[in-house]
């Protein structure tokens, strides 16, 4: 199992940023990919939003990239996230150890 961590650090006002997240966290599922879940940062930088995603394995996840790139109703989301940024989103993965 690993964990796709995406860290995005807004622009002062881009407050609309949230909703998308909350909007691609519905248009993951309802593709058929593991669910998001949302955090806010409360200690550093203001505004910070974190999202994490379960995968089966390293691979799965490697494919599934090209499925996500490819679902319009994920891509579009994107689109408007990405004006919102103040840099683009920073991807870590965990490999669960249990």
């Amino acid at each position: 199992m690993i964990t796709e961590r995406r860290i995005y650090t807004p622009k002062p006002g881009a407050g609309q940023l949230t909703q998308h997240l909350r909007t691609l966290q519905s248009a993951t599922t309802d593709a058929g990919f593991p669910p998001i879940s949302i955090y806010r940062k409360v200690i550093g930088p203001h505004g910070i939003l974190v999202t994490d995603q379960k995968w089966p394995s390293l691979g799965i996840y490697d494919e599934a990239r090209s499925k996500v790139r490819n679902t319009k109703t994920i891509t579009d989301i994107f689109s408007k996230i990405y004006p919102l940024l103040a840099s683009t989103h920073v991807t870590e993965i965990y490999e669960d150890l249990e």
